[in-house]
């Protein structure tokens, strides 16, 4: 009775803690230019836009539909509140699957705060957050398998998560890493061989089945070429691109293959542990899946907080479990890995958000001892320009013109429920996928309606000034956004 009465109990914390740290963030203004892509190519999709051939982003494609689905900043972080009461609930079971008693409560405590709070961006719509749950829904299954079905829905479950984000790969390897691991442990004989085979090929199955469906279906719609080049093998040119500055070099360019070597190293000590029994089967796979999450979240080697969020499940049990099991040795090898994870917050200068004053400044606002302009502008300065700007866009053009904007200021578009003109949605993107060409082009079949254009020195576009010196002039300017409008 007293057991059910404390399990009642923390559930009930858990409830509570959920609410009061996710609750602000749905009232959050149109400030972070990632959800504010998202919601453009979202409203793009729901006006029949083609995803990736007319409307571009280098993401798979469900987290689109989701935006698209939600239709503005309120309408997403709904979506994710829903989305997160499932996960937590998951990652609770997963964690009974290596942890017992107080020890569970400890790990999912742990991962309700780490996921909510927006230190690493977890009240923000992010791929990453999505994708917590599919993955925590594919390893319950992959734990308590027992049929092939079982593996096969395991991977699907995974590929449903790399059709958000292509870092899911690394969360599927994991799974592979493990059943290598137990191949190994074995007599290895024919039997043992078949097993391991029949049980990859199933997973790699289940895993493809969203791939080969969504290359299906704009294979029939149209646009196959820019679906694979945008939301796969774009992504190659990702993983560099923040170390040489451009998505046309290659991953060995960008310190990949240094970081996939060292974290092999990683791999290799915990199972030499599991083999010389200094750590058993349940420490080498929580260890393991650290080191794979952490793989994932250095892919690119950029120090964006909301990548640090695919390590949250097994941080959270590794912390725990470092409490559970009361071994010397296993506490050193977890110690090791945080130590590692330190280092490579700091080697890749990764920065975090404040977490105190977020709150303060939210309920404060929500309670209505705060006014709407200065809870904005504790986003950034640059949220009250974007407001006015979306403004005079809802003033001085229609649903239907295009509008074009020389910045990286997405939100305005989602915010005046306005569409680019062309695929690009942010000047990076231009410079990043070498646009410039392909959106004079689009000047030369129709000149936007509106141009909001900011000064970016080192983003040189001088095709776009001619046009904008020949076609347009200066009606207005907002805070740094200069606005032409045409003659």
């Amino acid at each position: 009775m007293q057991k059910k009465l404390s399990k009642s109990c923390f559930f009930v914390f858990i409830v509570i803690l959920f609410f009061i740290l996710r609750f602000p963030s749905l009232f959050e203004p149109y400030w972070y230019d990632d959800e504010g892509i998202y919601l453009t190519l979202g409203q793009a999709l729901n006006r029949g836009v083609k995803l990736y051939s007319q409307i571009h982003d280098n993401k798979p494609p469900l987290l689109y539909l989701m935006a698209a689905f939600s239709k503005t900043v309120f309408g997403f972080r709904l979506l994710l509140f829903f989305t997160m009461i499932p996960t937590v609930y998951l990652f609770h079971r997963l964690a009974k699957r290596f942890l017992s008693g107080n020890f569970i409560k400890i790990a999912t405590l742990i991962f309700v705060v780490l996921s909510s709070v927006p230190l690493i961006e977890g009240n923000i719509a992010n791929a990453e957050i999505f994708m917590l749950l599919p993955t925590v829904s594919a390893f319950i299954v992959f734990l308590n398998a027992s049929t092939p079905v079982h593996y096969l829905i395991s991977g699907l479950l995974l590929g449903l998560s790399f059709m958000i984000k292509a870092p899911a790969a690394v969360e599927f390897g994991t799974i592979i890493f493990w059943l290598t691991a137990h191949l190994f442990d074995q007599k290895i004989q024919k039997k043992e061989i078949v097993s391991f085979f029949k049980k990859v090929f199933v997973l790699l199955g289940g895993f493809l089945i969203p791939l080969i469906l969504s290359s299906l279906y704009f294979l029939v719609n149209g646009g196959f070429n820019y679906f694979i080049y945008a939301s796969v093998f774009q992504n190659f040119g990702y993983l560099s691109s923040w170390s040489i500055g451009t998505h046309s070099g290659s991953a060995l360019q960008g310190g990949l293959a240094l970081r996939l070597a060292f974290l092999s190293v990683l791999l290799v000590i915990s199972y030499i542990s599991k083999k010389i029994k200094k750590i058993d089967d349940q420490s080498f796979m929580i260890i393991s899946w650290f080191v794979f999450s952490l793989f994932g979240s250095l892919l690119s080697g950029r120090p964006y907080p909301h990548y640090l969020i695919e390590i949250i499940p097994s941080f959270s049990i590794l912390i725990a479990y470092f409490f559970y099991k009361n071994k010397i040795f296993l506490r050193v090898l977890i110690l090791l890995y945080f130590v590692v994870f330190a280092g490579a917050i700091v080697k890749y200068k990764f920065y975090f958000y404040k977490t105190f004053s977020y709150y303060l400044n939210s309920y404060a606002y929500i309670l209505k001892y705060r006014p709407v302009d200065q809870y904005r502008n504790f986003f950034g300065w640059q949220v009250g320009e974007n407001y006015q700007i979306s403004n005079y866009l809802k003033d001085n053009s229609t649903a239907d013109d295009k509008v074009f904007i020389w910045g990286d200021r997405a939100s305005i578009y989602a915010l005046s429920n306005r569409q680019p003109l062309g695929r690009f949605t942010t000047s990076y993107h231009i410079v990043d996928f070498n646009g410039y060409q392909e959106t004079i082009d689009n000047f030369k079949v129709k000149l936007p309606k509106i141009i909001i254009y900011y000064n970016m020195p080192g983003r040189e576009f001088p095709q776009l000034d001619l046009m904008i010196q020949k076609y347009y002039y200066l009606d207005k300017q907002i805070g740094d956004a200069l606005i032409f409008r045409p003659f």
